[in-house]
């Protein structure tokens, strides 16, 4: 009953075991006791003798448990964002919940939380392929290569099982060693492009025959979610409109 965990408005004295049974004959003495003990003004003392002298100690106190628990936040103002000045506050209270979600969403997506131009992001992604474009390297774009057309017919059994979920962009075939690397364009969900990898690996083991493979390269462009998937927002984000090419 002096636990701090049991919170004041479910707390129900009658599911705890009673110290008297019902109708026991000492049940009234008992709480008459209790009552005159509670009246007097005298209370009961005694001498610690780890304490300095003339310091009387309570005998009999309430079990300290601590502090409450904390069960609920204090109320504040939820707009209190120290960043954001308040004429310029984005007042969600008047856009439906649609449109809410949305909006929060591109502006969590957006870089500083602020909205950027396509032109800013443009520059951006030239600046971050600049030193691909240099050395003319595939990977990493969705640019096509030189396909080995013996490796396509081995690849052929596991391809018909991938469908529409690839497209072969280059093989490469190292002289030496024969081992392959071959570059798929990945057109699946986002979040299954590991596992849709790793069976791709066993099929081409299990169904091809082929265990000269030494990687399996999964492309996507810029692309790096599936909106359709996110609640039904087909929102891109600003730097969508960039497919990955270089051409």
């Amino acid at each position: 009953r002096d636990s701090y965990v049991i919170d004041e408005a479910s707390k129900d004295e009658t599911r705890l075991t009673p110290q008297f049974a019902p109708g026991d004959l000492e049940q009234d003495s008992n709480d008459d006791f209790v009552k005159f003990r509670k009246s007097l003004d005298i209370m009961e003392t005694y001498i610690d003798p780890f304490l300095p002298e003339h310091i009387p100690v309570p005998r009999h106190t309430a079990k300290w448990h601590g502090y409450p628990e904390q069960t609920n936040f204090r109320p504040q103002n939820y707009t209190n964002n120290r960043f954001t000045d308040e004429d310029k506050r984005t007042d969600f209270d008047a856009l439906t919940p649609h449109r809410a979600r949305q909006l929060a969403v591109e502006m969590a997506r957006a870089q500083n939380t602020e909205w950027m131009s396509p032109e800013v992001h443009q520059a951006h992604h030239a600046r971050v392929r600049e030193p691909y474009i240099k050395v003319q390297t595939l990977a990493g774009t969705l640019k096509k290569g030189d396909v080995d057309q013996d490796i396509v017919a081995q690849m052929e059994p596991a391809l018909k099982i991938m469908g529409s979920s690839v497209d072969l962009l280059s093989t490469w075939q190292d002289e030496e060693t024969g081992g392959i690397v071959a570059r798929f364009n990945y057109h699946g969900l986002m979040k299954n492009k590991w596992g849709m990898k790793c069976w791709f690996e066993s099929l081409l083991e299990e169904e091809c025959g082929m265990d000269n493979i030494n990687n399996i390269v999964f492309e996507t462009g810029f692309r790096r979610r599936d909106p359709a998937y996110e609640g039904g927002d087909y929102y891109y984000g600003p730097s969508s409109s960039y497919n990955g090419s270089t051409e």
